[in-house]
């Protein structure tokens, strides 16, 4: 029974979470834009174990953070952040629009008035940076710097400067013979056997 109960309660959270996604998804998809700019997080190294410290005097482990890290991860696991992205994906794609993932590389300490870069510059909701002074809500001003590079993306799109070079070994080279499945030596229809295959079963 006590497994019962438990099930039933982790049925429901994830149900009340599916749909709050979908809820998220449909109201940033309803918005009158042709594209939508997303932090392209790494999420399964966000919730990667820290690396391990041994004491190289008696060879034992070391505090390494990752008793503070869990809880981290249970929120971000609980969050589902690639859940979202993906109903974000699905239904901008079914309303002809764009998503584009942009490097969220310092976008929340990097200034948008000089671009210091400095992990100082944010302190909780607010964003004070340390070299010319500037100061606006921290989260506002890293969804601004995600969509400035949104739009640079998607203008060197336009402009022809984002297309790479395929790999090397991808193009189909010149003067390729394609080779059938099907042995043309044979005259028979396929699925039929030839005369010489009914000859050498008789034989």
């Amino acid at each position: 029974m006590a497994a019962q109960k438990v099930g039933k309660l982790h049925k429901k959270i994830a149900d009340k979470r599916q749909s709050y996604q979908w809820y998220v998804a449909n109201k940033i998809i309803s918005k009158k834009v042709d594209a939508i700019g997303l932090e392209g997080l790494n999420v399964a190294g966000m919730l990667r174990r820290c690396k391990v410290k041994v004491d190289e005097s008696n060879r034992r482990f070391l505090k390494n953070g990752q008793s503070r890290k869990k809880a981290l991860n249970r929120s971000i696991s609980e969050a589902a952040w690639t859940e979202l992205t993906l109903k974000i994906e699905y239904l901008a794609g079914k309303h002809g629009k764009v998503v584009i993932k942009v490097n969220p590389r310092h976008y929340s300490c990097e200034c948008r008035k000089c671009g210091h870069i400095d992990k100082l510059n944010r302190d909780r909701e607010r964003f004070v940076c340390t070299s010319c002074g500037h100061i606006e809500n921290a989260d506002i001003g890293a969804a601004k710097t995600i969509r400035d590079r949104a739009i640079e993306v998607i203008q060197s799109m336009v402009h022809g400067n984002s297309v790479k070079p395929e790999p090397r070994g991808s193009k189909r080279p010149k003067n390729r013979k394609e080779k059938s499945p099907r042995d043309y030596r044979k005259r028979g229809e396929p699925g039929n056997l030839s005369n010489q295959d009914i000859k050498a079963a008789m034989s």
